[in-house]
C-alpha cells in the first residue's frame, strides 16, 4: 500500500471524497481477437449482477475480424486508378489518332498477291545428290569412273588423273550436282564448271567433259563421277567420300558446251548445285533456249555471260554473284555476305495473269542491279507487270529500272531495304505512282529530274510530281501524268517503297 505524502495531497487537483468509489480500469491495447473471454464490460455487468442469465448471449461481442486492407487504402486505390484512366485518355487517344493517320497516308502496302515460285529445285536433277546406287529420274543406271583415260603426275603425291568426254542430247533435262560439303570439305576439293557455246562451228553436238585430279589412288578410287545419259536427259553427279582428311585433296574441270547450231537447243530444266565450285556461263545468244534455271551451291562464285529463260535461280553464300540475266516469269538472285551485281532484262506479257518477279538479296556487302523493263501494255495497265524486292543488311544498295526502249509506260512495284547502308535508286521518265522514301537517323532526298516525259497512251496529260509530305527522314508523294484522281489512300498500280536505318536514302525520277 501506497501513502502520499502530505504535500502532495495538498498538490492535488481533485478534492478529497470520503465516499467510496469504483474505477474501472483503463481498457487493454491488446486483446487478443480470438480470446474466448468476454470483454470488460460484460464481465462488469456480470460481476455487479445487472445482467441476468437470458441476456448474457445478447451482450456479448464477437471479436472484430481482421481486416488485410483497411478502407482508406481501398480509397487511395480507386482515386489512384481513376486519375490514370482519365490521363490515359487525354493523352493516349490524340496518340493513337496522329499515328492512325499518319500510317494512313504513309504506308503503301502492295495490294497485289504473287504466287511465286517454290524455290525446290531437287526435283529438277536427273540424278540423286547423295545416293548414287538410287535410280535416276530418266530411269537410265548411272555408269561411274568410266574413264577415257588415267595417268600418274610427277608431284610431290604422285596424283592421278583421269579424263572421259561424253556426247550428248541437246535438248531435254540437264544437272551437274556434287555432294561435296562445304564444313567437311572445305579447301581439300576446289572445282571448276564451264557452260557454254563451243568456238568451234565443225562440231554439231553438245559435248560435256570431266577431269578429276586426286591426291592418292585410293582417294581416286573412292570418288565416283558417274553419268545418266538418255535422249531426254543428261545428269551428271560427283560423290564425294566421307573419309577426306586434310591431307587429301580433289580437284575437278567440267566443261559443257552447245554447239552453234541453226536449230537452237530446246533446255526444259537446267540445274546446277556445286558446292566450291567456281560456275562460269557464257552468253548463250540464240542457241540454246532454256525454260528453267537454277545454279546454286554454297561458296561457289557464280558468273552468268547472258542467259534467259521463264524462271531463273541463282543462289550461293560468301561468294559473289555477277551477270546478266533476262527472264520472262521470275528471277531470283541471292547471296551472304558477298556483293551482287547484276544486270536484269524483265519481260512481262500483258495478256498473262500474273506479273514478273525480281528478288535480289545479300548481306554485309553491296547490291547493285540495273533492271530493264518490257511489257508491250497496249493500254495503261490494270495490275501490275513487274513486283521487285531487294534487301541488303550493309553496304551500298543501288538499282536503276529503265524501260526498253520498244516498251511503253510499265507498272512496278518495289521495295529496297537496306538496314545500315545508303540506298539510292534510279527510275526514268516513264514510272507512274505511288513512292516512298524513309530513313530513321540518316537524309531523305527524292528528286525529279528534267527530261520530257508524254504519256503515250493520252499526250495530252501533263507530268505531275505532288510531294504529300516532307522531312528530313520522310517523304512520300505521287508522281505520273495529269492529276492524282486516286488520292494517296487509294490503291495504286505503281508504287516504290525504299527504306534505310543509319544511312541516307535518295530516290530519283528521271522525268
Amino acid at each position: 500500500m501506497i501513502i502520499q505524502d502530505e504535500d502532495d495531497l495538498l498538490n492535488s487537483k481533485d478534492p478529497p471524497v470520503t465516499t467510496p468509489a469504483l474505477r474501472y480500469p483503463e481498457r487493454a491495447a491488446g486483446r487478443r481477437p480470438f480470446s474466448p473471454l468476454p470483454d470488460y464490460e460484460t464481465s462488469q455487468a456480470l460481476a455487479l449482477n445487472v445482467l441476468n442469465n437470458d441476456s448474457l448471449i445478447t451482450l456479448y461481442k464477437p471479436p472484430p475480424k481482421r481486416r488485410f486492407i483497411d478502407s482508406r487504402s481501398w480509397r487511395a486505390g480507386i482515386i489512384a486508378l481513376g486519375i490514370y484512366v482519365i490521363l490515359s485518355i487525354i493523352i493516349g487517344i490524340p496518340i493513337i489518332v496522329k499515328k492512325y493517320q499518319e500510317d494512313e497516308k504513309s504506308l503503301y502496302t502492295s495490294n497485289y498477291v504473287v504466287p511465286w515460285v517454290p524455290k525446290t529445285t531437287a526435283s529438277h536433277y536427273v540424278t540423286n545428290i547423295n545416293n548414287f546406287s538410287s535410280s535416276p529420274a530418266n530411269g537410265v543406271p548411272p555408269v561411274c569412273n568410266a574413264w577415257a583415260t588415267t595417268g600418274q603426275l610427277d608431284d610431290t603425291h604422285n596424283s592421278i588423273v583421269g579424263e572421259v568426254l561424253n556426247t550428248v542430247s541437246s535438248d531435254g533435262r540437264f544437272s551437274i550436282t556434287s555432294n561435296a560439303s562445304y564444313a567437311n570439305n572445305m579447301n581439300v576439293v576446289l572445282g571448276d564448271l564451264f557452260v557454254g557455246i563451243n568456238s568451234n562451228t565443225s562440231v554439231t553436238d553438245t559435248t560435256i567433259s570431266v577431269k578429276m585430279q586426286a591426291s592418292n589412288a585410293d582417294l581416286f578410287g573412292q570418288t565416283l563421277v558417274c553419268f545418266a545419259l538418255s535422249n531426254d536427259a543428261t545428269g551428271l553427279a560427283i560423290y564425294i567420300p566421307d573419309n577426306m582428311s586434310l591431307n587429301d585433296q580433289l580437284l575437278f574441270n567440267i566443261t559443257l558446251l552447245y554447239p552453234q547450231s541453226p536449230m537452237a537447243a530446246r533446255v526444259d530444266a537446267f540445274a546446277t548445285y556445286l558446292p566450291l565450285f567456281a560456275q562460269t556461263f557464257g552468253d548463250f545468244g540464240d542457241h540454246v533456249n532454256f525454260g528453267r534455271v537454277s545454279i546454286e551451291g554454297p561458296i561457289s562464285r557464280i558468273f552468268v555471260g547472258c542467259i534467259e529463260a521463264n524462271h531463273i535461280l541463282v543462289e550461293t553464300s560468301l561468294e559473289s554473284i555477277s551477270g546478266q540475266f533476262a527472264a520472262s516469269r521470275t528471277l531470283s538472285v541471292s547471296t551472304i555476305q558477298a556483293p551482287i551485281n547484276i544486270n536484269a532484262s524483265l519481260f512481262n506479257d500483258p495478256d498473262s495473269m500474273f506479273p514478273t518477279y525480281l528478288e535480289v538479296s545479300t548481306g554485309s556487302s553491296n547490291l547493285t542491279a540495273n533492271v530493264i523493263l518490257n511489257a508491250p501494255n497496249k493500254s495503261p495497265p490494270q495490275r501490275p507487270n513487274f513486283i521487285a524486292n531487294m534487301h541488303t543488311f550493309y553496304g551500298q544498295a543501288t538499282a536503276s529500272f529503265i524501260h526498253d526502249p520498244t516498251s511503253p509506260p510499265t507498272a512496278i512495284k518495289l521495295r529496297m531495304e537496306n538496314d545500315l547502308g545508303p540506298v539510292n535508286v534510279i527510275f526514268d521518265r516513264y514510272f507512274q505512282g505511288l513512292f516512298q522514301a524513309n530513313a530513321k537517323l540518316g537524309a531523305v532526298s527524292v528528286l525529279q529530274g528534267t527530261a520530257p516525259s508524254l504519256d503515250p497512251f493520252d499526250p495530252t496529260l501533263g507530268r505531275s510530281f505532288l510531294l504529300d509530305y516532307v522531312s528530313d527522314t520522310r517523304t512520300y508523294g505521287w508522281i505520273g501524268w495529269g492529276p492524282n484522281s486516286w488520292g494517296f489512300l487509294q490503291q495504286q498500280i505503281g508504287e516504290v517503297v525504299v527504306e534505310t536505318s543509319i544511312a541516307n536514302c535518295t530516290l530519283f525520277f528521271d522525268g
